[in-house]
């Protein structure tokens, strides 16, 4: 008795680590932006972003990270894309950060680190939603600083376990 109780206590911990998934990114939000062109063209204000990615776990704790970013609002839609790492601790409730480099490809090209941290919930072993905040910075042929907000779904599937 005490041996199955210590291994459907072992199947619980692992019912929503992500190890061995291929992930689904989805997410929505915010950002407020401050950039300088070379031109001295600056863009500052709020903007909505909409974002699509996946993730690849490798352990227990990290994955890579890839998303593309269509970013509306201010003169021109903008475009970006980041790559790097999360970070995730926790069982069904989960914190997480991520550390990522940014590649804004339009309307300037930027290229520069991007911290984010947040909470994620699992609703089930293959589907989490997510919250995070996030700062950027980025040089090239503009200045930019961003700050954001952003909500999101991730879906897993387990090919790699």
């Amino acid at each position: 008795m005490l041996v199955a109780s210590a291994s459907s206590a072992a199947l619980a911990d692992d019912h929503f680590e992500h190890r061995g998934s291929l992930g689904l990114l989805v997410s929505a939000g915010g950002e407020y932006r401050s950039a300088i062109s070379a031109l001295s063209v600056t863009e500052n204000g709020p903007r909505a972003n909409f974002d699509l990615g996946g993730t690849l776990a490798f352990s227990a704790q990290w994955s890579l990270l890839l998303e593309g970013r269509l970013t509306l609002g201010g003169f021109t839609p903008a475009v970006a894309f980041f790559g790097g790492l999360r970070n995730h601790w926790g069982q069904q409730f989960k914190t997480f950060f991520d550390l990522t480099l940014g590649v804004h490809a339009l309307p300037s090209f930027s290229i520069g680190p991007r911290v984010a941290f947040g909470v994620q919930y699992e609703l089930s072993p293959v589907i989490g939603v997510y919250a995070l905040i996030g700062a950027q910075f980025g040089g090239g042929a503009a200045l930019r600083f961003g700050a954001e907000m952003m909500i999101g779904v991730q879906f897993r599937s387990y090919l790699f376990e």
